[in-house]
């Protein structure tokens, strides 16, 4: 009788989606088959903030394997995917300006360290994982070319040409939330540095800045104080949401002009409202562009806030 570990072992993949609220994890089985989900609140410090987010994300899995739920413990565990808001390249991140990560943190010796060399992990820019997510779980045979336009408390832009995942030579290729679109006075002042970003006027804390700006005010603190009145008919609301979507609008001709994607799917949790943001898009989008009228279809993504730790495990 031979001892040790068996051969048909269960075997799971950890999916990791670092955001600015929450982390969120989602469990797989060998097949990639999702198994569950948790979350944990994202503390975002001043100081050593890449130590200790790392620290926090990989507590959070060790509490979940000391479970043993599902059969997930520290030894079933074959790799762990790792999303994070900023720029990655060689399996590092570079920065993540949203969650205060400046300086180099090697993310994956450490999650070595704690669960072992032989486990296998993979570090993307969080919209290039939801990208790959929505690609292989739900849109794979259907088209080649996509982009993922993430709105949640910022913004994220992952983009998929022929199958092919666009990251560039320095992980900024697809960091579209970043291109300066408000040339106004009162443009605000951007986490990576820049003055007018995308992710200053759209997302949710975009439709904030947008709607307090307009009317002198400080009463919106969330999107849903602007889009749900929006919605209802609120003139005031309307034009705000409206201006922050004509924004976003420029960024998609941009890529449809570059790129020229199938499909441009809106994901982050501004797509729950569904084709009432989708339209308003589309309506500036056709503003804009008069070299072609075939335009992309303009969708929400499917996975929601899963697509982030779906995509990164997709190639584990």
């Amino acid at each position: 009788m031979a001892f040790g570990k068996k051969e048909n072992e269960k075997k799971f993949y950890i999916g990791v989606d670092v955001g600015g609220t929450t982390i969120k994890f989602g469990v797989f089985d060998k097949n990639k088959k999702f198994v569950d989900g948790f979350s944990v609140d994202t503390k975002v410090r001043k100081k050593d903030a890449e130590k200790l987010l790392t620290k926090e994300m990989l507590d959070a899995i060790e509490n979940y394997c000391s479970n043993n739920k599902h059969g997930v413990t520290k030894s079933t565990i074959a790799g762990i995917g790792i999303a994070i808001p900023g720029p990655v390249v060689n399996n590092q991140v570079l920065r993540a300006v949203n969650i205060n990560w400046n300086k180099k943190y090697d993310i994956v010796e450490e999650t070595k360290r704690r669960f072992g060399k032989k486990v296998n992990v993979r570090v993307y820019n969080d919209a290039n994982a939801a990208a790959l997510g929505e690609y292989n779980k739900t849109l794979k045979g259907k088209y080649k070319s996509i982009c993922l336009m993430t709105l949640g408390t910022a913004v994220g832009v992952g983009i998929i040409i022929d199958g092919k995942l666009v990251e560039g030579k320095n992980g900024v290729a697809g960091e579209l939330s970043h291109l300066k679109v408000d040339f106004s006075d009162e443009a605000v002042k951007c986490n990576c540095g820049n003055v007018g970003c995308l992710e200053t006027v759209a997302g949710g804390r975009g439709i904030v800045n947008v709607y307090n700006r307009m009317y002198n005010t400080n009463i919106a603190k969330e999107a849903k104080d602007v889009i749900r009145p929006a919605k209802k008919g609120d003139k005031k609301a309307l034009a705000a949401l409206e201006k922050s979507l004509n924004y976003l609008s420029i960024v998609i001709s941009i890529v449809m002009l570059v790129y020229e994607p199938e499909i441009i799917l809106i994901g982050g949790g501004v797509s729950n409202e569904g084709t009432f943001i989708t339209k308003i898009i589309m309506k500036h989008l056709k503003e804009k562009v008069f070299i072609t009228k075939k335009f992309p279809k303009i969708m929400i993504a499917k996975l929601k806030n899963k697509a982030g730790f779906y995509g990164a495990v997709s190639e584990l």
